[in-house]
């Protein structure tokens, strides 16, 4: 089955201490309720736990008139609604007339409005899957290259700090550190700076002295700057703490 994905540039952070935060990838493969579950679980984390502010950005990347989200109804009569990952959900944007039938078991969201509908859960419509990711400090000191190999043995990579958030919580990380700057996945190669994952700089936050555009051999390789808070540009061969990526089974 050939499945094609939007990745959102749209990211949440959630928890009492922001340890974490969350994406959501678009799967336009049409399936039901059960069987986005059972995709989502085999590839992912888990069918996406929505909040009403993610809403407006997750229609926007929709395609179709509605979509699966992981919102599964427990009782009827008391309405009450279940996250197929954990938890109780707690709606209060329901679309007009929703919920309605008793037979309408599981949760989607009309791309129009953004607003909740109860579904039969054979409908075969897309849907939204989710991956939670926590950053981890390694207070070890290696170079760059023996970070990267270190992160990609043990969790996902080096940090890859695309959003503002993410870029809070990776400086809340690194006030820890043992070393004043620490590596991230951040390096410079063919004439620009990208991220280890292959991701552009769309958003930065480049010390005063800004991104280099042609920096020195011994300059390409990114930092975290532990008491500024900021990115500079380094060599690849300083011994320093790093951040890692993983991926989380908390709840959300």
């Amino acid at each position: 089955m050939k499945t094609s994905f939007t990745v959102l540039l749209f990211m949440s952070l959630f928890g009492m201490s922001l340890n974490f935060y969350v994406i959501h990838f678009f799967v336009r493969e049409s399936m039901s309720w059960d069987n986005a579950l059972k995709y989502c679980k085999e590839h992912h984390h888990d069918l996406s736990t929505v909040r009403n502010q993610d809403l407006q950005q997750l229609s926007k990347n929709a395609q179709d008139d509605y979509y699966w989200i992981g919102l599964e109804k427990v009782n009827h009569d008391q309405n009450l609604w279940n996250w197929s990952e954990g938890g109780t959900a707690v709606i209060d944007n329901w679309d007009n007339d929703q919920p309605g039938n008793e037979d309408e078991k599981c949760g989607a969201v009309q791309r129009s409005n953004s607003k909740f509908h109860d579904a039969p859960c054979s409908w075969a419509i897309p849907f939204y899957c989710m991956e939670v990711y926590e950053l981890i400090l390694v207070q070890q000191e290696n170079t760059w290259e023996e970070a990267l190999d270190y992160c990609r043995q043990n969790y996902i990579d080096l940090a890859i700090i695309t959003i503002e958030m993410i870029m809070t919580e990776a400086k809340n990380k690194v006030t820890a550190a043992q070393t004043e700057d620490v590596w991230i996945g951040l390096r410079f190669l063919a004439g620009h700076w990208f991220w280890v994952n292959g991701t552009d700089l769309n958003y930065s936050a480049w010390s005063v002295e800004g991104e280099l555009q042609c920096p020195a051999m011994n300059q390409r390789c990114g930092v975290l700057n532990r008491d500024e808070k900021l990115w500079k540009s380094t060599d690849c061969d300083r011994r320093l703490n790093f951040l890692c990526v993983r991926r989380s089974h908390t709840n959300y």
